[in-house]
């Protein structure tokens, strides 16, 4: 049961865009979290963010500029100790001290999720000449009705560490992230940006 959490709020600057500071922050919650996941890389910690939107009109989505942070106790919070990994950036958040979740308050649940963007026009054409073994403008043909739909979820562009290692490459990456509500709490596991298609958090 998520009974504690922390929560973090991103302060806006003239000199630095709020996109800049929070793909560094999550990078850093990303790495905090990967530290505390278990042999199948599941954590117990998940995420929320309070003032997500979506504006359906102009197909665009917001996260704001608060993410809380829950756990089941504050002992595991203080493990997770947010303030250490978040210390180079005292100048651009605001962080508080473990809460006890305000059961009176709930009004909620929710999923937050990693969304998967689907492939463009464009690799759907290449993926589609190479499975079947067409030419690309005989794969172009059947995908001429083809309307795109836009992601409008918002999302955190991110630096990929793995690949970094790997291929010695820097390239950003955007982590889409969803949500869904439902009426009652389920418990479980996160992935390592905290987020989970099964696993809820409360909304307050």
């Amino acid at each position: 049961m998520m009974n504690w959490y922390q929560e973090i709020t991103l302060i806006d600057q003239d000199e630095i865009s709020l996109y800049f500071i929070w793909s560094k922050v999550y990078t850093q919650l990303h790495i905090a979290f990967a530290e505390h996941s278990n042999e199948q890389g599941r954590i117990s910690f998940g995420v929320s963010f309070p003032q997500y939107r979506i504006n359906e009109q102009k197909k665009i989505g917001f996260l704001g500029t608060k993410i809380r942070v829950f756990a089941s106790s504050e002992n595991d919070l203080q493990q997770l100790n947010l303030g250490k990994w978040l210390e180079r950036f005292i100048d651009y958040v605001h962080i508080t001290q473990p809460r006890e979740v305000p059961r009176a308050k709930i009004t909620g649940y929710a999923h937050y999720y990693r969304v998967n963007p689907r492939m463009s026009v464009e690799e759907r054409i290449v993926h589609q000449a190479q499975r079947r073994n067409i030419s690309l403008d005989q794969a172009r043909q059947h995908f001429k009705q083809y309307v795109e739909q836009p992601v409008v979820e918002p999302y955190v562009s991110l630096k990929s560490l793995s690949a970094k290692r790997e291929e010695n490459v820097d390239r950003p990456y955007r982590l889409y992230i969803g949500k869904s509500l439902v009426d009652e709490a389920r418990d479980g596991m996160f992935g390592t940006y905290g987020l989970s298609r099964m696993t809820t958090v409360p909304e307050f």
